[in-house]
């Protein structure tokens, strides 16, 4: 018999980031919609599963754009050849027809892993046409950037054997404790490593440098190799492919680890048993603030007191 699935604690970026904007957002996020997918889920769980599926506009076309160039660099590991960027680019717009067309009529309310399920749908938030044809005008700029770059130029010259990692979630230990990450993709360069990060949207800030130092401190600790071998380039897609090159010094490493700790810290200070990792809801407060709450996906079970309007 296959042992039941447990919700066991890890640590990531993303998980930071939601703890740092709403820690109730986090708990949906992470605790409330556990076991939603069961049958039997009570209808307040199985409502928190279906919204924890959701993407927004910007999230979707960043979903989109991703999957199509990881299928090609897959490809390129395995010396398959590629379509011409025209198909590719007719195959990508077919699939956010369909997508638009799911989410339009709710199929993702019966199977939310498997249709695609948009916010603005979900809270019927208007979306004129020319705004959702720009989502998919942003979808072919990314791609037709990617495709006429010098990242996939150098992606072509790479033999299969240097592709690393390509869109696969890995795993390290802090003080025990699971750290995920997810690289874009990581291929060998003679004596060093490269971490690739397609960047559709905003890619500077906070978030982006701890993400960066964390891919960083993976793959020293993966490949055993030391941190100023590991090369970061950002690739700005919506820039014509601009690559930017970063590397992590090592006297960074005790200031990450420290953000980290003191990360994972916060968060398990609120749980009810931190070695089962249980939670209750009312231990992890609203942030009620107009700004975050309209974006949120768990507005309709959070249910927060917000301040009126402005004006």
């Amino acid at each position: 018999m296959r042992e039941p699935l447990r919700n066991t604690f890890q640590w990531s970026v993303s998980r930071d980031r939601t703890f740092l904007t709403c820690p109730r957002q986090y708990w949906f996020n992470q605790y409330g919609f556990w076991g939603g997918w069961e049958w039997e889920a009570d209808a307040r769980t199985r409502e928190i599963y279906v919204l924890k599926q959701l993407k927004t506009r910007s999230m979707w076309v960043g979903d989109i754009v991703h999957a199509c160039i990881r299928r090609s660099l897959e490809n390129l590991s395995r010396r398959i050849p590629l379509l011409s960027l025209e198909e590719i680019l007719r195959i990508t717009r077919d699939q956010m027809r369909s997508d638009f067309r799911q989410s339009r009529d709710g199929l993702y309310r019966d199977n939310p892993k498997a249709a695609c399920g948009l916010f603005e749908h979900e809270y019927r938030i208007p979306v004129t046409d020319a705004e959702w044809l720009e989502a998919a005008e942003q979808v072919d700029q990314c791609l037709r950037n990617f495709y006429a770059s010098d990242a996939f130029a150098q992606m072509n010259r790479t033999r299969p054997g240097d592709f690393l990692e390509i869109e696969t979630f890995k795993r390290l230990e802090i003080d025990g404790i699971p750290v995920t990450v997810k690289l874009d993709c990581a291929t060998r360069e003679s004596d060093h490593i490269v971490v690739w990060d397609w960047k559709t949207g905003k890619w500077e800030g906070r978030d982006s440098s701890l993400q960066l130092a964390c891919y960083a401190f993976y793959v020293q600790q993966a490949y055993n190799v030391p941190i100023h071998a590991v090369r970061q380039r950002k690739v700005d897609l919506m820039r014509g492919g601009e690559i930017k090159e970063t590397v992590f010094q090592e006297r960074g490493l005790d200031e990450l680890l420290t953000y980290i700790r003191g990360s994972m810290a916060d968060m398990m200070a609120l749980l009810d048993d931190p070695a089962n990792n249980r939670a209750s809801e009312e231990r992890f407060t609203r942030v009620a603030r107009r700004d975050v709450c309209s974006r949120c996906s768990y507005l309709k079970v959070c249910e927060p007191a917000l301040p009126p309007a402005p004006g």
